[in-house]
């Protein structure tokens, strides 16, 4: 508790933890703000710190008292046995509880560094006002009027904190020495099915199993160490009945509760019969064939080392009993032991499979109701009329896309003719830029170009046409006259 304390920052700080500690409650017509922030902060924390398991002190309920009538109308545990159960939870149990907290002594528990909240009885009334926290009686009583005239006792205005908490024990049914954190169970309800419908297969075999079972194999989804307490799990239980997902019903006369979950979430859990009670019965011996033979295995293992370890100390005759016992084990009583285990395991398999066909069956059967369901629908409507109905809209709808086929290549021919006026004046327009005469900027650049003069090399000179051709002349008389 110390170190959850210490992790919450409104109690580190100083300031903060004076004020949260304080007498708040007598201050609330001074400062309501203050007073409604501070019955909050306790309630949150009382909320949380009892699903860590912190405000119980290990409540085991003591073992529960035979009944003598198990065939009754209502298998379901009577609601006083279990209010008794659970208000009677003594602090010498192994398991703490994280659903129930214990009222006594609750301030002590609370009390960090040297300060003690002052007002965590008027916190615990509130919550009990809202309906967070409960009687057990409260909690699983399905009388609204017992409810609701507990918590009008602690509404009265006029009646002092004592005298009101008596009147809500009256009326639940108890001394209101643990309470129920309502919150926590709905979520933990949920969880505890979430859990069994992810990983069951089989409804009649999977779903059927003691309240010890049952707190082993929930104690995870419940956030606590297995097995949980025996108070979570009535709370548990009931919380799932009133959800419809599980039944109950007494299994012996020693107090043994037989739980069924539902085959699914979306049905409700069906009254246990003797057909369920039969299937447990094939279960448990499953369960308690399997335990004898890791049971006679481990033997066997034992007398293996104990003959080995003999043998080292030179004692030839105990490892030969050792040896002799380990022969007759394996060779007789595990023996028969793995076939009752290998027959057995053939009877659940047919149960399984049984219950398997029993879901065919009501598939079919569903199946069946809706297919029955379609065809009234479809006999309300006449098919030959339909029929021809569909039969003339097919017709129509043919006489229009003839009437389209012939407007489409009247369409076709004006497009086609169209386009080619639209290329002829292309080709038109081509032809008119071709024979276009220079533009004036064309005449400015070749202006330009006849003016610029080439350079020649240093030492040449470029030869007049003139002077070129009287040259040629001399040649040619120059040639004829040699």
């Amino acid at each position: 508790m110390e170190a959850f304390l210490a992790g919450i920052p409104e109690l580190c700080n100083d300031d903060r933890r004076a004020f949260l500690c304080s007498a708040f409650h007598e201050q609330r017509a001074d400062n309501p703000e203050g007073y409604q922030e501070a019955v909050r902060f306790w309630s949150q924390l009382l909320l949380d710190a009892c699903r860590r398991g912190l405000l119980s002190r290990g409540m085991a309920a003591p073992p529960p008292a035979a009944t003598s009538d198990s065939s009754s109308d209502d298998d379901d545990e009577d609601d006083e046995d279990v209010v008794d159960r659970i208000a009677a939870a003594a602090t010498a149990g192994e398991a703490a509880s994280v659903l129930c907290l214990e009222r006594s002594g609750l301030a002590g528990r609370l009390a960090f560094r040297g300060d003690t909240p002052m007002d965590i009885g008027a916190v615990v009334e509130w919550m009990q006002q809202q309906g967070a926290l409960e009687e057990p009686g409260a909690f699983l009583t399905d009388s609204a009027v017992r409810r609701w005239a507990g918590r009008l006792a602690l509404r009265l205005p006029l009646v002092g904190r004592r005298v009101s908490a008596l009147a809500w024990a009256a009326a639940a049914g108890t001394d209101g020495s643990v309470l129920v954190a309502r919150p926590l169970a709905e979520a933990a309800a949920e969880r505890v099915a979430d859990a069994h419908y992810a990983q069951a297969a089989c409804a009649l075999t999977d779903g059927l199993m003691s309240r010890d079972e049952f707190r082993a194999r929930f104690a995870r989804p419940l956030g606590c160490r297995a097995p949980m307490a025996d108070c979570d799990a009535h709370v548990l239980l009931r919380q799932l009945a009133a959800a419809r997902h599980v039944t109950t019903a007494a299994l012996d006369s020693a107090g043994q509760t037989l739980v069924k979950f539902a085959a699914s979430r979306a049905q409700p859990a069906e009254p246990i019969g003797d057909a369920d009670r039969g299937a447990f019965q094939v279960l448990h011996t499953r369960a308690r064939i399997a335990q004898q033979v890791d049971q006679l295995a481990a033997r066997i293992r034992a007398l293996d080392e104990q003959a080995r370890a003999a043998v080292r100390h030179n004692r030839r005759a105990q490892a030969l009993a050792h040896l002799a016992l380990k022969r007759h084990i394996e060779a007789d009583v595990l023996a028969r032991r793995l076939q009752a285990l290998h027959n057995i395991e053939r009877v659940v398999l047919q149960l399984q499979q049984s219950a398997s066909d029993v879901q065919l069956m009501a598939a079919f059967k569903a199946g069946t109701r809706a297919l029955r369901g379609l065809n009234n629908q479809a006999e309300l409507v006449d098919p030959a009329s339909v029929l021809d109905e569909w039969a003339e809209q097919v017709l129509r709808a043919e006489e229009v896309q003839a009437i389209m086929d012939e407007a489409a290549p009247a369409a076709a021919a004006a497009d086609d003719a169209e386009l080619e006026a639209q290329l002829d004046a292309l080709l038109l327009e081509e032809t008119a830029q071709k024979a276009a005469p220079p533009s004036d900027q064309a005449d400015a650049l070749a202006d330009a170009l006849s003016k610029v003069a080439i350079a020649q090399p240093a030492g040449e000179q470029p030869e007049e046409p003139q002077a070129a051709e009287e040259a040629a002349d001399e040649e040619r008389e120059l040639a004829a006259a040699v």
